[in-house]
Parts: structure tokens; sequence; C-alpha cells
């Protein structure tokens, strides 16, 4: 199974929830959809660029084996994010401390230019140049799919819509998928993955809804940050297989519902 690059950040995240304390914890896209895809057996490598904060991340025993090779360590901090939810588990504002992630567009430019043959994902998140991104993976003609984040989907996806037919899948929420049908129409590629928490999940394939997904209940909820990403992992992991979109999408709501009933990875890594 040929390996999939990771293009996001991975981060140092302080999360805050109503009714429950604030949790420092290992994060980012890149990092929690890299880990679901290798333990659903997925080739998977992470394109990261973090900072000397995080210089034992690659050692650490908590994590799945994941190729490493292809991270950027620069001088400075690691992007640290503070996440906000409001009751329902919705994302209400995040503050952003970018650090090295601001290394990420060139590093990813130069990853594209070196490996035209490999497929990619690509979080779609600030502060990655989406437009740059994108347009170097299409000129390649690489394989490539794409994730959102709801507090900068109003800005990515229109930044996003001319390269959006030439991606295999897009991973959205429902309120994202709103603004993606508003933005580039009800089919804007060949497969459209939605999500809406702990409701049924669905799957578009060419604008036709597929029969939804329902996430098994969990009795006690420690972590919501990094469920969709969970999900998207373990999704494109099968569908790499070629299993089919209902059962790769029945497999991905499990997932996601098991790491929301995990326990945080906390910080520092250990040595």
């Amino acid at each position: 199974m040929q390996r999939t690059i990771v293009i996001g950040n991975i981060s140092l995240d302080h999360i805050h929830r109503p009714g429950h304390p604030p949790v420092r914890q290992l994060g980012g896209a890149a990092l929690h959809l890299a880990v679901a895809a290798a333990r659903a057996g997925l080739p998977v490598a992470p394109a990261a660029a973090i900072g000397s904060d995080l210089t034992r991340l690659t050692g650490d025993p908590r994590l799945p084996a994941l190729d490493w090779t292809l991270l950027h360590h620069a001088p400075g901090p690691t992007a640290a994010f503070t996440i906000y939810y409001d009751e329902a588990g919705t994302v209400t504002a995040v503050d952003t401390a970018y650090g090295t992630a601001e290394h990420l567009t060139a590093h990813a430019l130069r990853l594209i230019d070196s490996h035209p043959q490999a497929t990619f994902h690509v979080s779609c998140r600030r502060p990655l140049r989406i437009r740059d991104v994108l347009q170097a993976l299409t000129a390649r003609g690489c394989s490539f799919s794409l994730d959102f984040h709801l507090p900068s989907a109003p800005q990515l996806i229109p930044a996003a819509t001319p390269w959006l037919h030439r991606a295999a899948t897009v991973f959205v929420n429902a309120e994202e998928h709103t603004l993606l049908t508003q933005t580039a129409g009800p089919r804007p590629c060949p497969e459209v993955v939605v999500t809406d928490g702990p409701r049924p999940a669905r799957v578009l394939l060419y604008g036709r809804t597929l029969p939804p997904a329902t996430p098994p209940a969990v009795p006690t909820v420690r972590q919501i940050t990094g469920a969709g990403d969970t999900l998207a992992g373990t999704y494109l992991a099968h569908r790499a297989r070629h299993v089919s979109p209902a059962i790769a999408l029945t497999r991905a709501v499990q997932a996601a519902s098991r790491h929301t009933a995990q326990t945080p990875l906390p910080l520092p890594a250990p040595s």
C-alpha cells in the first residue's frame, strides 16, 4: 500500500470545555489523522514543522509506528492552539501561536516537488497557504484529499475551490458542508464525507448520498479534539485498501467514537 504524506500541524493544545478542567495535550490535525491512519493499517508520514519543544515526539511510546522522516525541525516553539468548545462540542474560538508552523508551506512545497508520485492529505488550516499547496499538487498530478476546520473554513474553502474537483475526497462537518455547497456547488469533488459530531455521518459520491453511519454511544467522553481527524484517517486507510465507502465510513465513525473515550495525550511527551 502506498504511503500517504499528511501535510498539517502538530501542536501543543490547551483545551477548554464547559464543565471540565482545562487540558494541555499533544494535538494537531496531522498528528491525529496520521495516528488513526496508521492504526488502521495505512503507511503514513506526517509532514509538519515542529520546534525544539517536541524533539522527543518521534520516540513517544504512546504513538503507533509512524514514518517521521518528513518532519521539519525548525528553531522556535511548536505551534500552540487554545481551543474553546461550547456545551454541544462545537468550537467557539481558537487562540493561536503559530510558531514553527509558519515554515509549513515552504516545507510542503519542497515535499510535493520531491515526491510527485506520492499520495497526499492536506489538513487545511492556517497558516498553511492553501492556494500555493493545491496549485503545486495539481501541477504535479498528485493524488490528494483534503479536510477543513470550521474556524478557518469561511476563508479556506473559497481559497481551495479552484482545485476541489481534483481532490479524491474532501472531509467536512455539517456547517462546513453548507459553506462548501454554497461556494463550490453540490458536487465539488468525487467523494465528500460529512460528519456531525455524535450524529450520523454520511458520504456523498458525485452528489449521491449513501446511507448514513451512526457513531456508537460513548458512556464517558474524555476528549473531543481530534475526533474528526481520527475519522478521516481511518476512512482513508480503509479506502486505500479498496473497502467500499459505506463500510469505510462505518469503521471510521467507530474509530472516532473510541477516540473520544480515550484519555488525551498529556504534555510533555515522556522520554
